[in-house]
């Protein structure tokens, strides 16, 4: 049963939810189709268990993480600190065990989709992501419920894109930085969040006077195709094989 587990987060983590098949994983795991079927039912069912099976251990260590950083800082708790103690355990987990580095790779795929598979995020960790928002709340008692989630709503953006390990900035960085350099991020991710969550709270009621002007679709449009005009006449460009008729 681990080893099937193993494999299907393996192949879910390389080639996510829709490019690996019950097939592939019985391949990589060395069992028969037919046995996949008997312990998991379809592939939907075969990643529900994936991304279920090690949300309970990040949790309950980041649970401990944030009741250790309470009892310890008191009244004098900050949001760096916060943001640390719910993010550095996983990320110490990926440092340590590559099998972990594919569940948090499945995690992050799980974030940014949509449908059913967005209800795995909710059933694993809105637990855990409600108590954050309430050490927030702790420490900025004056916060609007609403933005006490918007703070929340970026912290995780930047946390959970950081566990794709998608090695973008390893390669516009020409190898200085890397996306699997999980000690790096844990390091800085709270400095810049906080910065972040504090100056968002700090410009209060101004935010809704800066400036956002969403333009009619058809208003754009001609402009949109003009642009993917030029950049498929551009050296390495991608020739259209839609748009409008000249």
């Amino acid at each position: 049963m681990t080893l099937i587990l193993d494999c299907a987060e393996a192949e879910f983590a390389d080639k996510g939810y829709n490019g690996a098949t019950l097939a592939s994983v019985a391949g990589l795991a060395g069992v028969d189709t037919s046995l996949m079927r008997y312990y998991f039912g379809d592939k939907e069912q075969l990643f529900e268990a994936v991304f279920m099976r090690r949300a309970p251990a990040s949790n309950g260590l980041r649970q401990k993480a944030m009741a250790e950083y309470r009892a310890e800082a008191g009244d004098n708790m900050t949001i760096e600190g916060i943001v640390d103690a719910f993010t550095r355990p996983v990320f110490e987990l990926g440092a340590q065990d590559e099998g972990w580095r594919n569940y948090l790779a499945i995690v992050a795929y799980v974030s940014t989709s949509r449908g059913i598979l967005r209800n795995l995020m909710t059933r694993a960790f809105d637990y855990v992501s409600y108590e954050m928002v309430a050490d927030l709340k702790r420490v900025i008692p004056h916060a609007r419920e609403e933005d006490l989630y918007w703070a929340y709503f970026f912290m995780s953006g930047i946390y959970t894109f950081s566990l794709g390990q998608t090695e973008r900035i390893g390669v516009l960085s020409k190898g200085k930085v890397s996306a699997l350099d999980f000690a790096g991020i844990s390091r800085r991710l709270p400095i810049v969040v906080g910065a972040g969550i504090r100056a968002m709270f700090e410009e209060g009621a101004k935010i809704k006077k800066r400036p956002f002007h969403a333009k009619p679709k058809h208003a754009l449009s001609n402009e949109i195709e003009d642009w993917q005009r030029q950049f498929s006449q551009a050296p390495g460009g991608v020739a259209l094989k839609r748009g409008r008729k000249e």
